[in-house]
């Protein structure tokens, strides 16, 4: 496989086909994946805990800003050095990562958006069957916004080692880097005044500067990590299956409170919530990735024994029904 499952078909709503027409190189060897990606981003040590070496690399470049779609295939765990001319902005597109730095962490999933600025070590775990986009944003341009925001910012502020958006403010990140994409060569609006370009890659800091300084203020961004990659490995295990939040928890490790707890801190959502939401992103990639699947035999598959529950529940979180996502890839 040499292009992206997710270029044209992701739950975001991103639009890659224009920049994933023709990878920079695609690999099945892991030691020429961590020698090419070392040279493309940043040296780093590279680990294959599980799952074959399938990677594909694309590259597009809009202004100052570099946009890379990723996959590599098996788990990855990926320990970069300190990058300091630069930040990478994470956004599962397919499956999902956990990013770790400085006694942070986060794990985020497709909707989801994660901001990696290490000041010292960092550790980056990509499940098997993740892929990613990633955008390259240069310090100079987070100097520049940080000065526009002046005094809207705490004193002190410094931009936190990971960072994460959820929805809705992910959705909203999204549409700006969607614009991005539109203005890569050979994009409809590759014409487009360059006024408006520079307001456009201006916007982008600013906005992770005003949200990420936000949260930052407000809450805690130290997690137990460890416990939080333990639950959320134990939800992506049991999307098929009928599990009660007892069970969850035992499975887990964790006591009922505890995973309340955290998931409400890490999630903004129950645990149930949590694992419905997944169940409804996975069931959403499947019919995307294989659109004449019968809408009913996809919702029995992800743990939904009603399937006019299944359909209220994904037109909520989608805004369409399950069938149009099906007639709208048919």
């Amino acid at each position: 496989m040499t292009t992206l499952q997710a270029a044209t078909a992701n739950s975001v709503g991103l639009n890659l086909s224009l920049m994933c027409r023709e990878p920079v190189f695609t690999s099945r060897s892991a030691q020429e994946t961590q020698r090419l990606m070392g040279q493309a981003l940043v040296e780093h040590e590279l680990d294959w805990p599980r799952g074959g070496v399938d990677t594909a690399f694309y590259r597009g470049q809009v202004a100052s800003c570099e946009l890379y779609a990723l996959r590599y295939g098996g788990q990855v765990e990926i320990r970069p050095q300190p990058f300091e001319d630069f930040v990478l902005v994470q956004m599962p597109l397919r499956g999902s990562a956990t990013l770790e730095s400085d006694g942070m962490g986060y794990a985020v999933s497709p909707g989801e958006v994660a901001i990696l600025s290490p000041r010292e070590q960092a550790r980056v775990v990509w499940e098997e069957g993740c892929e990613q986009l990633i955008l390259k944003l240069p310090r100079t341009l987070l100097d520049a916004g940080q000065s526009a925001l002046g005094d809207d910012l705490p004193s002190g502020f410094t931009l936190a080692p990971v960072s994460r958006l959820q929805r809705p403010l992910a959705m909203r990140w999204f549409r700006l880097v969607s614009e991005l994409l539109e203005h890569l060569p050979d994009g409809e609006a590759s014409a487009a005044p360059s006024r408006w370009l520079q307001h456009l890659e201006q916007s982008l800091p600013l906005f992770l500067l005003s949200h990420c300084g936000v949260a930052q203020q407000e809450s805690p961004l130290r997690q137990p990590t460890r416990q939080l990659q333990k639950i959320d490995a134990c939800m992506r295990e049991h999307l098929a299956q009928g599990i009660t939040l007892a069970e969850l928890a035992v499975a887990a490790g964790v006591s009922i409170r505890s995973l309340n707890t955290l998931c409400q801190r890490e999630y903004g959502q129950s645990p149930m919530d949590r694992l419905r939401g997944l169940r409804l992103e996975a069931a959403r990639e499947y019919l995307l990735a294989r659109p004449h699947s019968s809408v009913t035999e996809v919702a029995l598959e992800f743990g939904f024994g009603h399937v006019g529950r299944f359909a209220n529940y994904y037109r909520q979180r989608f805004g369409e029904l399950p069938r149009q996502t099906v007639k709208s890839q048919a």
